[in-house]
Order: C-alpha cells, then sequence, then structure tokens
C-alpha cells in the first residue's frame, strides 16, 4: 500500500526514546536610548553571524556529527512530512500527542477543545504566523494593527479595541512552555515542530492572562535525531527566503544539539503617493539548542533564539482611497523588532513521576518611527497635511520561573503540581502629539516604567472511575504586583508620578468526561479565568497623578463536546459548545459628552460552537477542516453613558471555516521517480464589526492558498501561491472624523522552494 499523506493535526508528536520512556533622564529620546543597557545583544549577533558560518560547514560536510544506524535512516524523510514509517504500511490517522495538561496524552482523551498545527501549516505565512495559527483554527482570529500592536482572539475573547499595554492580552502565548508577552506574539516561530491552540480559560496551568485560551508553540527539540537540510524560496514582490537547520548527536551518549537559521526579504505591496512602497520586511532569525543526556535519568536542554525585524508597515489607510490599498502617509515608516531568550529546561525522571525545572530570560525591544498624518485623510476631513512624526521605545525584559512535578506518561490517574514566578520589567520612551497633553505635545519625551512581579501556585489532577467515568480539576492560585512609575525628559511635576497595585486571585477548571467506546468521548466542563488588572502604557500622568488601574477582567466559560474516532481510525471529529461571561474587558470608546475617546471597562458575553474534522478519503488523499461559529454581545460597562449595549464585540466575526485537502500519489505517471504531492488550502473570515460603536463592519474574506510538489529521496521541489486570488483583506478598523481607516493583509505571492536534505 502506497505511502500515507501528511495529515494536518493527525501526525504524531515525535520523540526522543529517552522521553518516551519518561531613574530619570533628560534631554530628547535619543539621549535616553543611548542610556538603555546593551543587555548582551552584541554577542547574539555575532553567535547568529557563526550560527550561519556552521550551517554552510554542516552543508559542505553533512557527516560531521556523530549518527547512530537508526538515526540515519530519518534521513530521507522531510523534515516537516509529518509521515512515520508505518504511515507507508496502514492507511489510518495516527494519534496526535499533546501537552495541553503538561504531561503527554492523546489528544483525543484531553476534555478540551484543541486544535493542532504542525509546521507545514507555517509555510504559508512565513513571516507572520499568527495568520496561519488563526487561518486554521476556528473561532480563533489574529488582530494585525501595526508592527508591535497584534494580538489573538479566541471564541470573541479580546482586547476590545487596542490593548492597553503588553500585558494587556486574554490569551497566553508560550514558547516550548516559557510564557511569553504580546509584544513577543510576533515571533518568527523557526524551526517549530507542532503548535497548540487551546480554546477556553488555561489560566489553571498556563498563568495569567489566558482568560479566553493558550497558544502552546512546541519547537523541535536538540534530541540526537540527524537533520540536515537547507530551504530556499523566490516569489513575487522580492520575496526569498533562505533556511538551514543543523541537527543530530554531538558526542555519542553524551550531548546532542541542533540549529535553525532563517534569512527573509519581501517588498511592499502597499502602494504610497510620497514614499516607497510600504509594507517591506527584512528579517533575521536563529534557534539553537544543546541537549546534555549523560546524567542518569536526567537531561539538560539549553537553547537561544533571536531575531530582527525591519518593516515599514504604514499605521492605518483610508479605506475609501482609490485603487485600495493606498497610504497618503508623508514620511516613511521605519520599525525594528529585536527579540533575543535563552531557556533552560532540567527533566529528571523518578519511577513513578517527573520533575520539570523550566528557566528563561527573554529581551524584546520594538523601536517605532510613524507619522501620524496621512494626507488622503486629512484632505478628506478638510484638515491642513504636514509630517508629525512620532517616536517610541518599547523594551521589556522577561525573567521566568516554573518547576512542577507530574505523573508519567500512561500512567491511571494523570497529575500536576508546580510553582511558577514571573517578573517583566517594561519601559517605554515616546516622543509624539499623542505621548503628552498640550503644551508639551511633541515636545516632551514621556518615559513609563511598567514592573510586574506573578507569583502561581498550581495543581491539576484527572482521576478515572467506574469503567469509563473521568473526573478532572485543577486549581491556580496567582498573586500579582504591578508599579507604574512616570516621568519625562523636562522633569515636569505634573508629568511625573507613580502608582502601583497588588491582587490575589483563585483560577480553575472541572471536567467530568465519558468514554462511550475506546474511541469515542463526551464531556462537560466548567473554568473561571481571570486576567491582571492594566495601567494604560500609552498614557500620562494628570497634576502628577497615575491613575488606578483597570479592574482585572474575569469570566466564567462553560463547554461541552464530543470527540470521536470513527471508520477504523480514518475519521476523527471533534464538537464543542460553550458560553463566555465575561467581566471587565477592557474598552476604548467614544464619550458624546466630550466628543472625545476614552478608557473604561466593559462586560460581554460570547457563545457558539467549534466542529473539526480530520479524514482519510482515499488512498493519498486525506481532508482536514472546521467550522466555528460566535454569538457575541457588550453588556453593562464603566462608562458615565452607555450606547453599545447590545452590539458585537469589535473584531469578532460570527462565522470562521478552514478546509484542506492534500494529495500525493507516485510520479510514474510522468515518468519521474519519487512523489507528486498537491495541497489546497481554504479559510473564511466572516463580517465583524471594526469597533464598539458598531461604526462601520469589516468585509468578510476567503483566502486560498495551494502548493504542487514532487519529491525523490532528499530532494524536493514545489511551486506555492499564497492568497492565491490577491484578496487584500482587512485586519483591523477605526474611525477618525468619520473617515473609516483600516490596517490590511498582504496580497498574493506566487513562488517557488527547493529544499535538500543531507
Amino acid at each position: 500500500m502506497s505511502s500515507t499523506p501528511h495529515i494536518e493535526g493527525q501526525c504524531a508528536v515525535r520523540r526522543s526514546p529517552f522521553h518516551q520512556s519518561l531613574g530619570r533622564s533628560s534631554g530628547s529620546i535619543d539621549a535616553m536610548r543611548e542610556r538603555l543597557p546593551a543587555y548582551g545583544l552584541r554577542t547574539v549577533r555575532h553567535t547568529l553571524l557563526n550560527a550561519t558560518i556552521a550551517a554552510a560547514v554542516a552543508v559542505a560536510a553533512p557527516d560531521v556529527f556523530a549518527t547512530e544506524g537508526k538515526q540515519a535512516q530519518s534521513t530521507t524523510e522531510s523534515p516537516d512530512s509529518g509521515t512515520s514509517a508505518s504511515s507507508a504500511e496502514s492507511t489510518v490517522l495516527e494519534p496526535v500527542t499533546v501537552t495541553a495538561r503538561k504531561t503527554t496524552e492523546r489528544l483525543q482523551d484531553v476534555p478540551e477543545s484543541i486544535t493542532v498545527l504542525q509546521a507545514k501549516t507555517l509555510k504559508e505565512s512565513p513571516f507572520d504566523p499568527g495568520v496561519a495559527i488563526a487561518g486554521h483554527s476556528p473561532n480563533v482570529q489574529w488582530v494585525s494593527r501595526a508592527t508591535g500592536s497584534q494580538w489573538f482572539s479566541i471564541r470573541g475573547v479580546s482586547s476590545l479595541g487596542t490593548p492597553a499595554n503588553y500585558a494587556d492580552g486574554t490569551i497566553a502565548f508560550n514558547v516550548d512552555g516559557v510564557p511569553n508577552s504580546m509584544m513577543s506574539a510576533s515571533n518568527m516561530l523557526l524551526d517549530v515542530d507542532h503548535i497548540e491552540v487551546l480554546r477556553g480559560p488555561q489560566g489553571t496551568l498556563w498563568g495569567t492572562n489566558a482568560l479566553g485560551g493558550a497558544i502552546n508553540v512546541v519547537t523541535k527539540q536538540p534530541d540526537g535525531t540527524r537533520d540536515v537540510h537547507v530551504t530556499t524560496e523566490v516569489g513575487e514582490h522580492g520575496y526569498r527566503m533562505g533556511e538551514a537547520v543543523l541537527g543530530g548527536n554531538i558526542v555519542p551518549g553524551q550531548l546532542d544539539g541542533r540549529m535553525a537559521i532563517r534569512y527573509g526579504h519581501e517588498n511592499g505591496d502597499i502602494r504610497s503617493l510620497y514614499t516607497d512602497k510600504l509594507g517591506k520586511r527584512d528579517i533575521g532569525a536563529f534557534r539553537g539548542g544543546l541537549r546534555f543526556t549523560g546524567l542518569d535519568d536526567t537531561l539538560i536542554t539549553v537553547t537561544g533564539n533571536y531575531l530582527h525585524d525591519q518593516a515599514n508597515s504604514p499605521l492605518y489607510i483610508l479605506r475609501s482611497a482609490s485603487q485600495f490599498p493606498t497610504s497618503g502617509i508623508l514620511t516613511e515608516p521605519d520599525l525594528k523588532t529585536t527579540q533575543a531568550g535563552a531557556t533552560v529546561t532540567v527533566e529528571h525522571f523518578f519511577k513513578n513521576f517527573q520533575l520539570t525545572s523550566i528557566s528563561s530570560y527573554q529581551h524584546n525591544k520594538l523601536e517605532s518611527e510613524l507619522d501620524l498624518v496621512d494626507k488622503l485623510v486629512y484632505d478628506a476631513i478638510g484638515f491642513p497635511a504636514s509630517s508629525n512624526v512620532g517616536r517610541s521605545t518599547d523594551q521589556e525584559n522577561i525573567f521566568s520561573q516554573e518547576i512542577r512535578l507530574n505523573s508519567i506518561e500512561g500512567a491511571p490517574v494523570r497529575w500536576v503540581v508546580g510553582a511558577s514566578a514571573m517578573r517583566t520589567n517594561g519601559i517605554r520612551w515616546c516622543s509624539s502629539t499623542q505621548c503628552a497633553p498640550p503644551p508639551y505635545s511633541g515636545s516632551v519625551a514621556m518615559k513609563s516604567n511598567l514592573d510586574t512581579t506573578n507569583l502561581g501556585l498550581f495543581g491539576d489532577v484527572s482521576i478515572p472511575f467506574a469503567n469509563r467515568w473521568e473526573f478532572s480539576i485543577g486549581g491556580r492560585v496567582s498573586h500579582d504586583n504591578i508599579e507604574m512609575k512616570q516621568d519625562n525628559s523636562l522633569g515636569l511635576a505634573s508629568l511625573t508620578g507613580s502608582n502601583s497595585t497588588s491582587q490575589t486571585y483563585p483560577t480553575g477548571r472541572v471536567a467530568l468526561s465519558f468514554k462511550w467506546t475506546n474511541d469515542i468521548q463526551s464531556y462537560v466542563s466548567v473554568a473561571r479565568g481571570h486576567a491582571s488588572r492594566v495601567y494604560p502604557l500609552f498614557s500620562y500622568p494628570v497634576d502628577g497623578i497615575v491613575g488606578n488601574p483597570y479592574p482585572a477582567a474575569l469570566g466564567w466559560t462553560y463547554e461541552a463536546g464530543v470527540k470521536a474516532d470513527l471508520l477504523d481510525h480514518r475519521l476523527q471529529i471533534d464538537a464543542s459548545v460553550y458560553h463566555n461571561d465575561i467581566k471587565n474587558g477592557v474598552m476604548s470608546y467614544l464619550d458624546p459628552s466630550l466628543g472625545a475617546f476614552r478608557t473604561t471597562y466593559q462586560d460581554y458575553k460570547t457563545s457558539g460552537f467549534e466542529l473539526q474534522a480530520r479524514a482519510l478519503v482515499a488512498e493519498g488523499l486525506s481532508f482536514s477542516g472546521g467550522v466555528g461559529y460566535i454569538h457575541s454581545e457588550l453588556g453593562a460597562n464603566g462608562a458615565a453613558v452607555n450606547t453599545v449595549t447590545g452590539n458585537p464585540v469589535p473584531n469578532t466575526p460570527n462565522w470562521t471555516a478552514t478546509a484542506g485537502l492534500q494529495y500525493e500519489t507516485s510520479a510514474k505517471a510522468i515518468h519521474l521517480p519519487g512523489t507528486l504531492s498537491a495541497d489546497l488550502q481554504y479559510q473564511y473570515t466572516g463580517k465583524r464589526t471594526a469597533d464598539i460603536d458598531k461604526s462601520y463592519y469589516l468585509d468578510a474574506y476567503s483566502l486560498v492558498n495551494a502548493r504542487i510538489g514532487w519529491k525523490n529521496k532528499d530532494l524536493e521541489v514545489y511551486l506555492f501561491g499564497r492568497n492565491l486570488f490577491d484578496k487584500r483583506y482587512e485586519t483591523f478598523g477605526n474611525l477618525f472624523n468619520g473617515m473609516q481607516l483600516v490596517s490590511v493583509g498582504r496580497g498574493r505571492t506566487l513562488g517557488a522552494g527547493l529544499t535538500k536534505n543531507f
């Protein structure tokens, strides 16, 4: 029987055999920047250069790593093929394993709505992985306003408008178990194994600000598996991408290693009347690690990552502009993102349980120069237009530590207990007309220090009983301490102040599941979610007083679902229904009495369902897809005047859908060795309101991605079309003096690629 092609969400996660067994500044903003600590970024850049040289050497001499015989067998497989050896002998869906509850389990056994995406999914949008994650996950949105202002929404639970700071999120974003902030959610996600999209509150196990769900990214680990390959792609609009991966055993029985590098570029594809085309990207990224295996029953993994991303995306575009998208911005934007981090993971395997420690440091920095004036917009409303460039630098340093004990894989009772701590030091420098009140607008540089400490104790257990029943219960006690300090370059007392807050709160989840058969399970669950209190990072003191934070968002989520593995493991169906009741979501609104925008907090509710399916239709032909529905409704708020009750939640479509067909067959039909493959993906996002006032709706859109390829042994050549029909879809919207302003997604890219394994 011929080899079964990869099925999205159905490839078993590959693991090693061992793991299976187991003060004030003055002057201009530029002067302030000069006082920034180096944080070792120069060293990281040198590391990236050295890594590039090492990759080139590895390609020229692929035997640089000692390789055991069983590892060498994997060289004929594409690194992202997701097809196991058994696939060639049977046409069944392989079970997926996930770590949603911090232990390895079959996806079908976890009583919650989850989407698992394999690494190849990210290739549809290599420079913006959030687009691919949301596009393949029903009821998930990637809201993209501008570089550094991007966030996820799950089931309509999200920031209402623009987030007030980089911790004002409702969706946790984790990479290899390390919590990330919203600033790093735009990470390139290099060398990924798979991604788990968890719906519903996840604060019990994944910490603060997981009110609506969590996105868990699992990268490929230095597990000793030999993997040496290079990939290059070229396409229209100047698109080019090069990637190299080098992995294997370094010292037999002692040390394994893996590293990946990527460089990328694409020209802008947004017409601009007064500057070069906008939307250009230049990217360099590195991820690497070492794993020490010489200690009995212990693994020590050290990993590091680095990203430099430079773009010239505009802040907004006039929706009614002719030849949309066209920008009338007068000065070309300049946005630079730098991310660097290191993680040390220690795993010790006892007879009946496992000890895990994860220690991490992250440094994120965003430097932006943005013209706040678009001549097309100002001409439309009758305002004189002159360039008004705002400059800001956002920087954060995050230290996190988690230590936990959990049951071993396959234990009759699944359990985990642990503790976590995270410290975030955030700094913002801002020199813009919007950063300070008149008469200081544009003449003073404001500085904000937002420091947050979060501590947590957590536990979760699943107990089987009465043959087919399972009861799960978990909880976390968290403590937040948040301090905001603000001052300015001129030392003005009226624009200097501080405030602080602290809060201790519980989150938790209870689930009851019943297995009708070994392959069919139904469940019900109730979960309590909680976010942190919010200080607006983009505000300033009034008469020397920093305002109190907005209350923490919290909510209850009720869910019921069914998971079924049918037709002799050729069809898997996941279905779930849910209801979210959220209190105190932070929002922006138009106050009619003042004729200006204000910030307050807002209650809202969302209800709906997800239906996901994966199937082997015929030999060589597979299907994957899903549909999601959300009904959302705003309720009471903290404003003096409430005119939005009953309106939909912004950026929340009623309907989302995704469908994909994958086909693989022998190339003998065209007189070639090897195999031919084809992949066609369709994604739909319905219309959604741009703001809480329901001023207008962002258009519904459909995206189509296609890929055809030929593979023979260690060589693959392919053609691709991303956003095949060149849909210029809207990713964010707001109203300014009656003008509808939007952000826009990337247009079509046609190109070709090649992957060579060594």
